[in-house]
C-alpha cells in the first residue's frame, strides 16, 4: 500500500506540473532554443519533418526584415496553448538590459501590425530573446500588445534595470499566441 501511495502521489504531482505547462503537445514539441552566442537580431523559428528546430537569420535588426511583413512557413497546425491567458514564469532570470534591448525591437518590428506565420519569431540582443510564438494559422503583432504583454511579465516574474528580468511568457489562448522573453540556449514556443 505504501509504494502504491508513493507512486500514486508522484504520477499526481508531475501531472501537477505538466498540466501547468503550455508545451506543445508530442507532435510539435517546443523550439529548441537560439544558440547561445547567436548573432543580435531577428530570427525566425519553425520545426523541421524531423522534429528539430531551425532558425533562420533574417538580419540584424527590425530594418532588414521584408517590408510587406509576410513570413510564412509551413508550420500552420500547430497545437492550441494552455486553456487561460496570462503570465507563466520560468523560474529563471535574464539580462535586463539586454532583454529591454530585445523586447524594444521585437515591438518596433512589430509596429502597427506585422504578420508572421512561422511558429516564432524571435529577437536577440546580448544573451536575450524576446519572442513571439503561433500556434494557430498565423499572427499579426501589434507594438501595443507586446509591450502590454511585457508588462505584465515584468509584473509577474520582475525586473530590475541594470540587473535581472524573471523570463517568463503571456500566453494569449483566444489568439493561439504567446509573447515572452527568455535567454539564448533556452527553449520555447
Amino acid at each position: 500500500m505504501v509504494q502504491f501511495t508513493t507512486v500514486t502521489t508522484t504520477l499526481l504531482a508531475l501531472a501537477g506540473i505538466v498540466a501547468a505547462m503550455p508545451a506543445p503537445s508530442a507532435e510539435k514539441p517546443a523550439l529548441e532554443g537560439i544558440p547561445v552566442g547567436a548573432a543580435d537580431g531577428i530570427y525566425l523559428g519553425s520545426l523541421k519533418a524531423d522534429g528539430s528546430t531551425q532558425w533562420d537569420f533574417i538580419g540584424p535588426d527590425s530594418s532588414t526584415t521584408p517590408s510587406s511583413g509576410l513570413l510564412v512557413d509551413d508550420d500552420s497546425d500547430s497545437p492550441v496553448l494552455a486553456k487561460r491567458d496570462g503570465v507563466t514564469c520560468s523560474g529563471f532570470g535574464v539580462n535586463a538590459d539586454d532583454a529591454n534591448r530585445a523586447q524594444g525591437k521585437l515591438a518596433d518590428m512589430c509596429g502597427g501590425g506585422y504578420y508572421f506565420n512561422s511558429r516564432s519569431i524571435a529577437q536577440v540582443s546580448g544573451g536575450a530573446v524576446a519572442y513571439a510564438c503561433n500556434y494557430g494559422n498565423g499572427q499579426t503583432c501589434h507594438s501595443g500588445d507586446v509591450w502590454s504583454f511585457f508588462a505584465q511579465v515584468n509584473s509577474k516574474c520582475g525586473f530590475t534595470n541594470g540587473a535581472s528580468a524573471g523570463a517568463g511568457w503571456y500566453s494569449v489562448n483566444s489568439w493561439k499566441a504567446a509573447y515572452g522573453r527568455t535567454t539564448t540556449g533556452s527553449g520555447f514556443c
